[in-house]
């Protein structure tokens, strides 16, 4: 079995040189990641089992079930869902919103105590029992996803489009993130919802949706065609969504691959 990559995709190949199986590697120190796995023809669940042990795959129903039964662990099932800006532009207006008394936006990164107050307000908007909360994952584990989403390793490079809003009177006079949204420059992709959250407070109640539709208008106004996210099934978030306008254009599968080759 070999490999090569192809136009932005790394390939494997059958002793005979012809394709089974490509994926996008985007993987990050300690964190081994291949995204978009397709198969192109037999074998491609045995070689992915073969020769990326230990590694996370994402794919659709059929790979993803046959690298489940072949000892893989799905971690997550998920829908793929864009927003066409171009065809179905937002209603004017959505890029000058602004929250409400008491309230302010902010530049990613500026409100709070930086990431420590942006960690917080996570924990606080996916406790245990979230359908994004991994139960593997510890508190330190989903600290370093959030600060390499943010520092642009896990997805790209943090767009302008990102922001927050910040109370300044947020408790015992402190400033407090009530809301966040994170948009990368995925790479070879469109640009990429990350994250977006709020603290499960009533004066916070919104917020996201704010900052998401700030966020399309002004895609919108720069040319951007197209935005994409991913959310997890169960996901009762699915609905806001379609409401600003995304639509599913894919289910996959995301799985953890055996340590060592089966």
């Amino acid at each position: 079995m070999d490999t090569a990559a192809t136009a932005g995709r790394t390939v494997l190949t059958g002793a005979d040189g012809t394709p089974v199986m490509s994926y996008v590697d985007r993987s990050r120190p300690g964190a081994p990641t291949a995204a978009d796995a397709r198969a192109h023809g037999p074998g491609a669940a045995r070689a992915a089992l073969e020769h990326l042990a230990g590694w996370t795959v994402t794919a659709v129903d059929g790979l993803a079930g046959e690298l489940v039964a072949g000892g893989g662990q799905q971690v997550r099932r998920a829908r793929e869902m864009r927003r066409d800006l171009a065809a179905d532009p937002p209603p004017e207006g959505w890029a000058d919103e602004e929250p409400g008394p008491g309230l302010r936006l902010a530049a990613l990164g500026t409100g709070g105590d930086g990431l420590g107050e942006l960690f917080s307000t996570f924990l606080a908007a996916f406790p245990e029992d979230h359908p994004d909360r991994r139960p593997e994952r510890s508190e330190a584990d989903e600290f370093a996803l959030l600060a390499a989403l943010v520092g642009g390793r896990a997805l790209g490079p943090a767009m302008d489009l990102s922001g927050l809003v910040v109370d300044d009177d947020g408790g015992g006079g402190a400033v407090r993130v009530g809301a966040a949204l994170v948009v990368n420059d995925r790479p070879d992709e469109v640009p990429w919802i990350g994250e977006v959250f709020r603290r499960p407070d009533p004066r916070y109640a919104g917020l996201g949706g704010l900052l998401l539709r700030r966020a399309l208008g002004r895609a919108a106004e720069q040319g951007v065609p197209e935005v994409g996210l991913a959310v997890t099934e169960g996901n009762p978030a699915v609905r806001s969504y379609e409401r600003l306008g995304f639509r599913t254009v894919g289910v996959y599968s995301t799985v953890r691959l055996p340590a060592t080759a089966l």
